[in-house]
């Protein structure tokens, strides 16, 4: 009776342990890789490189020109490791919300593989919103989500539309500008892909 109720419950340990993804990732063997490799909770490259402890790493920031005046900041950004020579670029987007000036603003990280992506969809998204006309749909909404938490979402309804940024995935910072700015807002992230392609 006592080996049947053991080997009962090794076999319950081991079913609890495989359905567990974060105990069976705590137990793999082996060295850490000091590759920026994206951890559970950290969605960027850039993020996880920042994030990995005992290294020394250096981080250049370049201010990327803004027309939005103080509810938005883009920063390119190149981190590198300096005893690994690991490098990762990108950029830091900060949106602050005008309406409560006392809440932190918020961040997020886009890794430099997705700012294209970023800014075709910016083009995409300009281009629909100009074709949309006043039927009986109650509402549109266009969206664009990078991996890091920056979104940037077009909305119509019975007003104007009007586009959204926001950033942060828990408990996001919106702000919202003019569908008309959307062009100058790509002018950015392409002006931000210029700086990161020379560095």
């Amino acid at each position: 009776m006592r080996p049947l109720f053991v080997r009962a419950l090794i076999a319950l340990t081991l079913a609890f342990v495989a359905t567990d993804p974060t105990r069976t990732w705590a137990q793999a063997p082996g060295p850490r890789s000091l590759a920026p490799a994206i951890e559970p909770g950290i969605p960027t490259m850039i993020e996880s490189l920042l994030a990995t402890p005992n290294l020394v790493l250096v981080a250049d920031y370049y201010r990327i020109d803004m027309r939005f005046g103080p509810s938005m900041r883009i920063d390119a950004l190149v981190v590198e490791a300096v005893d690994s020579r690991t490098r990762v670029k990108g950029l830091r987007v900060q949106v602050r919300d005008p309406e409560n000036r006392s809440r932190q603003e918020g961040t997020s990280f886009i890794d430099f593989d997705e700012l294209t992506g970023l800014s075709r969809g910016l083009s995409s998204m300009a281009e629909l919103a100009t074709k949309w006309t006043h039927d009986d749909r109650q509402a549109t909404e266009l969206s664009f989500t990078t991996a890091g938490g920056f979104r940037l979402a077009i909305r119509q309804s019975a007003r104007v539309p009007r586009a959204y940024l926001s950033t942060g995935l828990i408990d996001p910072v919106v702000t919202s500008i003019e569908v008309a700015e959307l062009p100058t807002l790509k002018q950015a992230f392409d002006q931000a892909l210029d700086v990161l392609n020379n560095k």
